[in-house]
């Protein structure tokens, strides 16, 4: 497992500033977090994927307008040729090689900072950069990862099952171990589908320099001085930037390892390189389709219901962490749909006061209140709670800057971290009970399959 989640990674481009050691940790350490928790794997590419795909169709579409308002222009013959006949269509692996950030900004006052394919699009329609060309020789040279290595790696993987699959039709013995390993095969699979055109182990990024300061674009933006400071990852953040509430729980939970001298990303403003760790939104659609693919992940654990465990405390713990999982995933699902109907009652509730209720007080309204504010009990009751709230903000936004961005309110925080704990539980009893199992294996665990029973003529 461990193999085949390391094969698979693809992650962002590293920083200019970091060592060698510092890219392999961090590989060793997602391909952990791959191996304890494929199915956030899972969610992270697929955000990528909805996040390129949605580039893609923006970059071509503006090319198609160029080109319709090029020709409706009709310009005569021996004119200049346009820089549009200069674009090219772009691809999945453009849009990926450039939200891994395989493009950086220098501006004119020296900052430079890597871009995402939004900001790039941004930066182009507005005429402060060329679109960039799409050159797939310049790609494929900084990819490590080809597609001949890439199908190597799946056909390891398809031959492993079908292994699986001969032992189960010939009732020889399946341990818990390669239950599990299938589990997370099928995981990891649909992980490397979604990152078939995302380049890998890539480590030099293409400068673009602009003759403009950063200040320049923030107030063509109309972001004002009192707002330029408020940006998390780089200047451009008002572009691409878009918290969801998946994000933030996300986000939260890193901070709480942060705190526990746990380190993520390059810490500095602006960042050196885009985290591999975000959480880009998905649309409903796209959420169904990994709550399906984890199910039937989930699903593989079940066909251990009557295994023949160790001991009988063995098998009933299995088929609890089976379940947990399970309910645990679709609990997550009813928070999603409950979220989506709250927002929904809400736009709609304040839209219908704007529309019936003005916002305007009476007078004795107001010294009613002002009265009451006035009591000593008021003031206590008030300071009490005060300081209620300021404990329950450290808990709702745990980011070290104090983002208001990432703030969760523990309607959401709570049970999602109740809902982790037994997700963690659950998966670190499955490899636990992996480890065990192997302590009390029977004669036919150790036989191999006899493929001449499908196929005579391989005897």
């Amino acid at each position: 497992m461990s193999l085949c989640s390391w094969s698979i990674l693809c992650l962002n481009m590293p920083g200019t500033k970091e060592s060698k050691w510092v890219v392999l940790w961090r590989k060793f350490a997602m391909t952990g977090l791959g191996v304890l928790c494929p199915e956030i794997m899972t969610t992270t590419a697929v955000g990528q994927w909805v996040r390129a795909r949605q580039c893609v169709q923006d970059f071509n579409e503006n090319l198609e307008e160029e080109l319709a308002k090029l020709q409706e222009s009709q310009q005569p013959a021996g004119a200049e040729k346009s820089s549009i006949g200069e674009k090219e269509i772009w691809t999945m692996q453009m849009a990926y090689f450039a939200d891994m950030g395989g493009f950086r900004l220098r501006t004119k006052n020296g900052d430079e900072f890597p871009l995402d394919a939004k900001q790039i699009y941004y930066l182009t329609t507005k005429g402060y950069i060329k679109q960039p060309i799409y050159r797939p020789r310049l790609i494929d040279d900084k990819n490590k990862v080809d597609v001949l290595l890439r199908t190597i790696i799946l056909c390891q993987i398809s031959w492993f099952l079908i292994s699986v699959i001969g032992r189960w039709v010939q009732r020889l013995f399946v341990t818990t171990a390669e239950l599990t390993t299938v589990s997370f095969i099928l995981c990891s699979t649909v992980t490397a589908g979604f990152w078939w055109h995302k380049p890998a182990d890539v480590v030099m990024a293409e400068i673009i320099k602009i003759d403009v300061n950063t200040d320049t674009i923030l107030n063509k933006a109309g972001i004002g001085p009192e707002e330029r400071d408020e940006w998390r990852m780089t200047p451009l953040d008002f572009v691409s930037r878009k918290e969801w509430w998946w994000s933030k729980v996300w986000w939260n939970f890193l901070n709480i390892l942060r705190k526990m001298h746990f380190k993520f990303g390059s810490g500095g403003r602006p960042t050196d390189r885009l985290a591999d760790s975000c959480q880009h939104p998905l649309g409903r659609r796209e959420l169904y389709m990994v709550i399906l693919m984890s199910t039937v992940c989930f699903s593989v654990f079940f066909t251990a219901w009557k295994h023949d465990f160790p001991t009988w405390y063995e098998l009933m713990l299995w088929r609890a962490a089976s379940i947990a999982l399970m309910v645990m995933l679709y609990m997550l699902l009813v928070i999603y749909e409950i979220l989506r109907a709250v927002d929904r009652v809400q736009q709609r509730t304040e839209q219908w006061r704007q529309r019936h209720f003005s916002t305007h007080q009476s007078p004795r309204s107001d010294t009613q209140h002002s009265r009451l504010r006035n009591t000593k009990y008021y003031r206590r009751i008030a300071e009490i709670f005060t300081r209620i709230d300021k404990a329950l903000n450290c808990v709702r936004n745990n980011s070290p800057d104090g983002d208001k961005d990432l703030s969760v309110p523990l309607r959401v925080l709570a049970p999602v971290y109740v809902m982790g704990f037994f997700y963690c539980a659950s998966r670190a009893y499955i490899m636990i009970a992996d480890i065990l199992e192997l302590r009390s294996l029977p004669p036919s665990a150790y036989a191999t399959v006899k493929w001449e029973k499908f196929w005579p003529h391989l005897g």
